[in-house]
């Protein structure tokens, strides 16, 4: 086995990385997360919540829905003229949006410590 790295600017981060894995293939502790690869709670939250939202959009699921069931747990939300002139249509837009862009090429931020 090789690991190949690029000689750019995030060399020393994939080092850390590689070297994590290799203890964990040897089955040892990988170690500590590299500080810039850390994970808060809160983004870790907000990431789980945008992975639902884009499993639910590729079931098929409306934004009311989506809306109902992840972003506002029990929202009613109301006639479709209500819908449409709310806030929560207009947030549940926004996250169905960034999770459409997370899981096209956003998640190469994420593993670049962005």
């Amino acid at each position: 086995m090789a690991i190949v790295l690029p000689l750019d600017d995030d060399f020393e981060l994939r080092v850390g990385a590689a070297a994590r894995l290799v203890r964990r293939l040897r089955g040892l502790n990988g170690g500590p997360m590299p500080p810039r690869l850390a994970v808060t709670a809160f983004q870790r939250l907000r990431l789980s919540l945008l992975l639902n939202v884009f499993d639910h959009l590729g079931e098929g699921a409306s934004k009311r829905e989506i809306a109902r069931d992840l972003v506002y747990p029990g929202l009613e939300p109301g006639s479709a003229a209500e819908w449409k002139a709310s806030a929560e249509r207009r947030r549940t837009q926004r996250l169905c949006d960034e999770a459409r862009a997370m899981v096209a090429a956003g998640y190469r931020r994420l593993l670049r410590g962005r």
